[in-house]
């Protein structure tokens, strides 16, 4: 047989059985006589009888699944609200609605009455439009603020600030170059620095705007390496090989290193007309920087002013008419020295490393001191085998 088991909603009765007293006078005289002859009794001890209902589990729980529904059909009945005559809220009627949930009445709003309007869609109303307003308000200062710093001349450019260079020709170039005037918000900077840029005395230029109404631009000049003599004039031209300026132009240009260009223009039985040296023109690079060498190295040989630097051939980077290597036609280096000799040194594009051709003149030179030979012309430009002739 199986154990019945304890459900919730099973309950147990607790009684209590007492020995049976029959009047209160007895009980007492005998309680009296007790306490006479006994000193002292042990306590009453009561039986507790417990009783547990018979259930049935079944009954349980259809019981609880009645409960269940029961509270989904309620809750799938719809609501039904009764219209009073007056609103039920305390805010508005000064006394409390009774029970369950009334609708109130809309009524018509009125100047004398004293109960204020419940509308909160019109509250919705007056926040969109106090919205709009804003955004049309914002809108309309955005647009006079705009309009403001694009056209008052509180924000065209009044002065332009050089820094980086104390020659004055130069300042005044940028400074007319058209920036005044302009709007400071809608001037282009790079096009501006491209333009700098350009002028041929200029290595490298910045731009920046110093509020409300100026422009600052930094310049790096081109430092000048040698002068370089044609026919033409004489003009600086710096590492990189860009012509910068004149002589005239050209600051401190009398302690500069001069190489004269003794280049012809005859080639066959035609003349062509050789490129005008000007500023800004780009010129052979490794050239210049091999007669910039030998100005260095050759004054430890020959003396500081035994000596002049010539050009033959064609410097001119931009027109592809310079032969690179050796021999007839090749672009070369000359040293006209005041002894009444010439070396042919070649150029810098030679397979022939500079220090070989220097130790070769230097011993060319020691033999003929020894000797005491005549030299005309001393021939470096053929590698391992240098020639030299004798007046």
């Amino acid at each position: 047989m199986t154990e019945k088991k304890k459900l919730p909603e099973q309950r147990a009765f607790h009684t209590y059985n007492r020995r049976p007293v029959t009047s209160r006078a007895a009980s007492d005289s005998q309680a009296t006589n007790r306490r006479e002859q006994e000193p002292r009794e042990a306590p009453v001890v009561l039986q507790r009888v417990v009783t547990i209902p018979q259930a049935d589990p079944s009954s349980a729980w259809n019981t609880f699944a009645e409960r269940q529904a029961q509270r989904r059909l309620t809750r799938a009945r719809p609501q039904r609200y009764v219209r009073a005559a007056a609103p039920r809220t305390f805010a508005q009627t000064g006394a409390w609605a009774s029970s369950g949930r009334i609708k109130a009445i809309r009524r018509a709003r009125s100047s004398s009455s004293p109960i204020p309007t419940r509308s909160g869609r019109r509250a919705r109303r007056r926040s969109l439009f106090w919205r709009l307003l804003g955004l049309f308000a914002v809108s309309v200062l955005l647009i006079l603020g705009v309009n403001f710093a694009l056209t008052s001349n509180a924000f065209r450019i009044a002065q332009i600030n050089v820094e980086g260079t104390r020659n004055q020709a130069l300042v005044k170039a940028i400074q007319n170059m058209g920036m005044q005037g302009q709007n400071i918000f809608l001037v282009n900077i790079t096009s501006l620095k491209e333009r700098i840029e350009t002028v041929p005395v200029v290595a490298s230029a910045d731009l920046s705007r110093e509020w409300p109404n100026q422009l600052l631009v930094r310049i790096n000049e081109r430092v000048p390496a040698l002068l370089w003599q044609t026919a033409q004039g004489s003009y600086s031209i710096d590492d990189k090989g860009v012509v910068i300026a004149t002589q005239a132009n050209t600051p401190g240009a009398d302690h500069l290193v001069a190489v004269q260009d003794i280049s012809k223009t005859a080639q066959g039985n035609s003349q062509k007309k050789a490129v005008q040296m000007r500023p800004g023109l780009h010129v052979d690079q490794a050239n210049i920087n091999f007669a910039s060498t030998l100005f260095k190295r050759l004054p430890a040989m020959l003396g500081n002013n035994a000596f002049k630097l010539q050009y033959d051939g064609t410097i001119y980077a931009s027109t592809g008419e310079g032969e690179k290597g050796t021999g007839s036609g090749a672009t070369y280096i000359v040293v006209d020295s005041q002894a009444g000799w010439k070396a042919y040194l070649g150029n810098a594009n030679d397979p022939n490393p500079l220090d070989n051709r220097l130790i070769a003149l230097q011993q060319i030179l020691a033999l003929a001191h020894q000797r005491q030979l005549n030299l005309a012309t001393i021939d470096l430009r053929y590698g391992l085998r240098p020639v030299y002739t004798l007046k």
